[in-house]
């Protein structure tokens, strides 16, 4: 009984540790072929089966590249040609034809994380390249290492983990370039120049981002790979690092007690979930405590209403005191407005009750002005409000719903900026520094006036 007591306790010491030091920024995202989907199975798999399909082997039948191209079958159907090379031709029409079938829900809300702007996938099809640019947009860096050191990306500096982008461990299939981990063997090369000193120029490990992972606490999720296969991925990432302050946890739906015991003499923790959602939610659930408890504030907002509201503001906190007059003008003539009064947290729980409100409100206002332009490389809460909007936009059809409060002389169509065209399409209502108190009337008035149209059935 003590023993299991123990054991329990260090799993929960485990898990904090996660918490806090996703919440300081420390966390670098690993995401494996079994958190990538393609049409109900994984990304990988679905890629295997259109190929056994194509040479007569049953779908299904293999499990990886490796077994595939060794088959009778596919030696006969595909004598001459190279796997790189036709996955490579293959690969977008693949990816085309299959994600209407599954939206990767899991994938989507686990990228959605406002800690993981970094991340790293070991998967070489773009299936998670497309999800992080729904989110990011234009501000997405793709960044690739092809174990060729003329074509090998690096990070210029540690700061650079703060920008939206995504890097492709082990090559990408991208029509281009033939380097990237399909086999086992290939598997085997890759790790090696990963493993080898940065200074030895034949394989050009990319020295910075290296030296930030031995560093960092890895999230390894859904990375499938055998015992031995993983030991060599692990000591690739950590290097001398190995057992040292900050391990990380592996999360993946099985493994063996060899690999488990392996990790925990590495100062890593390995999660066993059988429904990778489960340990998603978990993540949900505890980055939220760990929040409140990391810097003691509150990850909600006690204004953001339970029922709807009739206009959701959304603005940059540089834009207050506009706002400010904007809510003063619009309360007056009756209407429930909301917008935070206070600084936006960066917290899960906060965020997701902000969609909510906007998915509530009647109305959404975004307010662009000089500001956003001149934040427009900079990460802001604005923007996934705006992403929600468009979301809402999109399900709701032609219902008028955005009303933008536009300074004069803004560029909106600045392709910096990244606004997106679902919010500026719309006829705006566009405003000086001398004039707000009017412009805001006459908002109010066009708002009121269409309340009363829904009213009346109109």
């Amino acid at each position: 009984m003590a023993v299991a007591i123990k054991r329990k306790n260090k799993e929960e010491e485990n898990w904090k540790i996660l918490f806090d030091q996703i919440v300081k920024g420390n966390v670098i995202p690993i995401i494996g072929p079994e958190m990538v989907e393609l049409g109900k199975t994984t990304s990988t798999q679905k890629i295997i089966d259109v190929f056994s399909e194509a040479c007569g082997i049953d779908s299904g039948d293999k499990e990886s590249f490796s077994q595939l191209i060794y088959d009778s079958k596919f030696q006969i159907e595909f004598e001459d040609d190279d796997i790189h090379s036709l996955i490579n031709n293959n690969i977008q029409q693949i990816v085309d034809e299959y994600k209407q079938d599954n939206d990767n829900l899991l994938l989507k809300k686990f990228l959605e994380i406002p800690y993981f702007s970094f991340v790293i996938t070991t998967v070489f099809d773009p299936v998670v390249e497309n999800i992080m640019r729904e989110i990011h947009g234009e501000k997405l860096r793709v960044l690739c290492f092809r174990n060729d050191p003329n074509k090998n990306d690096d990070l210029l500096n540690e700061e650079e983990t703060k920008r939206p982008t995504l890097y492709y461990m082990f090559g990408k299939a991208d029509g281009r370039s033939d380097s990237f981990v399909v086999t086992d063997t290939d598997m085997l090369k890759f790790s090696r120049s990963w493993m080898l000193p940065s200074d030895i120029s034949s394989y050009a490990k990319p020295a910075i981002l290296s030296n930030i992972l031995s560093k960092c606490y890895l999230l390894i999720i859904g990375y499938n790979y055998q015992d031995w296969l993983f030991r060599f991925f692990w000591y690739a990432m950590k290097n001398d690092a190995l057992g040292k302050e900050k391990g990380g946890m592996l999360a993946q739906s099985k493994s063996d007690q060899n690999l488990i015991d392996f990790l925990t003499r590495s100062k890593a923790f390995t999660q066993i979930e059988p429904n990778l959602s489960n340990f998603v939610n978990k993540l949900y659930d505890g980055i939220s405590h760990a929040e409140k408890e990391f810097d003691g504030k509150k990850t909600h907002n006690d204004s953001i209403p339970t029922g709807g509201t009739d206009v959701f503001i959304s603005y940059s906190r540089g834009d207050k005191e506009i706002v400010q007059e904007l809510y003063r003008e619009l309360t007056k003539r009756g209407l429930h407005v909301w917008y935070d009064k206070n600084s936006l947290h960066k917290g899960l729980d906060f965020m997701h009750q902000i969609e909510n409100a906007i998915k509530r409100s009647m109305f959404f206002v975004p307010v662009f002005t000089n500001t956003i332009i001149e934040q427009a490389q900079e990460e802001h809460p604005y923007r996934l409000e705006w992403k929600y909007a468009v979301e809402h936009i999109e399900l709701i059809g032609g219902i008028p719903y955005c009303f933008p409060f536009l300074e004069e002389y803004v560029d909106v169509d600045n392709i910096v900026a990244s606004i997106p065209k679902q919010l500026k399409k719309h006829d705006a209502i566009i405003f000086s520094k001398n004039d707000i108190a009017i412009k805001a009337q006459e908002l109010a008035d066009l708002l009121c006036r269409e309340i009363n149209c829904r009213k009346n059935g109109k």
